[in-house]
């Protein structure tokens, strides 16, 4: 099942994408693995006023009011920067674009976020399945 509290707050899908730029500064405050903390979260705060930021791999949460949380849709590109700084390496400052979910995304029960780690099992004409790649050595937590 999906998350959908945190806090004791519920999380709710945005209706429509945000643009953050991070800049150098917020890259120079930001705490390695720290979703609360890390450069996004930083210039998420910063742009839109929210008063809670959490940034994972996957999803980032916004908490704007003290009603709810918004989830949106870590985009690839900032995905990798994140990689890259929880590892000891560096953020590059740039915009990004958060999206609100998709249908296909959006928590509705159903068994959402990360598969179980599959072996590879042949599949109808011999092929073989592809199996997971689990990143490791980064923030740990929901999405």
């Amino acid at each position: 099942m999906g998350l959908n509290h945190i806090g004791g707050l519920p999380i709710i899908d945005a209706k429509k994408a945000i643009s953050l730029t991070i800049n150098a500064r917020d890259v120079d405050l930001a705490d390695p693995k720290r979703p609360n903390n890390c450069a996004v979260a930083i210039a998420c705060r910063r742009q839109t006023h929210a008063k809670e930021v959490r940034v994972h791999l996957g999803r980032v949460y916004v908490r704007a009011n003290d009603l709810n949380w918004q989830r949106y849709i870590t985009p690839r590109p900032m995905r990798a920067e994140i990689i890259a700084f929880d590892r000891g390496g560096e953020f590059e400052p740039g915009t990004f674009t958060l999206s609100a979910p998709q249908p296909s995304k959006r928590a509705t029960g159903k068994r959402q976020g990360t598969a179980p780690k599959r072996i590879a099992k042949r599949v109808a004409g011999g092929k073989k399945r592809a199996t997971y790649h689990v990143v490791k050595n980064v923030r740990t937590g929901p999405a």
